[in-house]
C-alpha cells in the first residue's frame, strides 16, 4: 500500500502545482481586467476566465488538502469513543466519503462527455468548456482515492499522519 500512497502524493503534488499556475494566471487576468477596464479595454471574457479558474482550483487542491488533512472535521462525537472504535468508525466514514466524491466524479465526468457530444461552447468566448469538466472530474477522483487509501489505513489500524 506504500507505493500506492506514493503515487496518491505524486498525482496531488501535480495538480497542486497545476492549481497554483491557475491561481497566478487567474490573479493576473483580474489584474489586467482591473487595470484596463477603466482605459476602456476591458479583458473580454475574464470573469468567464476566472469561473473557469476557480473551479480548476478548487477541484485540483482537493487531494492535496486531503492528504494533508488541511480540512474541517468535526470530532464530537468520535472523540467519545476508543481508539479502535474511532478507527474503524473513521475508516467508514472516509470509505462512505470516497463512495460519495467517487460517485460525483462520475456524473461529472458523464456531464464533460455530454458537452462534448453537444458541443457546447462558453457564452462570451465561445471556447469548449468541456476540459474544465473533466478536470473537476479528475480533481473529485483525485480526492476519491485518497479517502479510499485513508478509509483502508484506518481500518488497518494505521494511525493518520497530518
Amino acid at each position: 500500500m506504500a507505493w500506492l500512497r506514493r503515487a496518491s502524493r505524486l498525482v496531488n503534488r501535480w495538480m497542486l502545482r497545476a492549481a497554483s499556475a491557475t491561481l497566478l494566471v487567474t490573479m493576473g487576468i483580474a489584474v489586467a481586467n482591473m487595470v484596463l477596464r477603466p482605459l476602456g479595454r476591458p479583458v473580454q471574457g475574464s470573469f468567464e476566465l476566472m469561473g473557469f479558474g476557480g473551479a480548476l482550483i478548487a477541484a485540483f487542491a482537493l487531494g492535496y488538502t486531503q492528504e494533508r488533512r488541511n480540512h474541517i472535521s468535526v470530532d464530537i462525537v468520535f472523540e467519545r469513543f476508543g481508539p479502535r472504535l474511532q478507527g474503524a468508525l473513521g475508516g467508514v466514514s472516509h470509505l462512505v466519503c470516497a463512495a460519495f466524491f467517487g460517485l460525483a466524479g462520475y456524473r461529472i465526468g458523464r456531464l464533460g462527455l455530454d458537452l462534448m457530444g453537444t458541443g457546447e461552447v462558453s457564452e462570451t468566448l465561445r471556447v469548449a468548456f468541456h476540459p474544465i469538466v473533466f478536470c473537476v472530474a479528475l480533481g473529485l477522483w483525485g480526492l476519491c482515492f485518497g479517502l479510499v487509501l485513508d478509509g483502508i489505513g484506518a481500518l488497518r489500524g494505521e494511525r493518520e499522519e497530518g
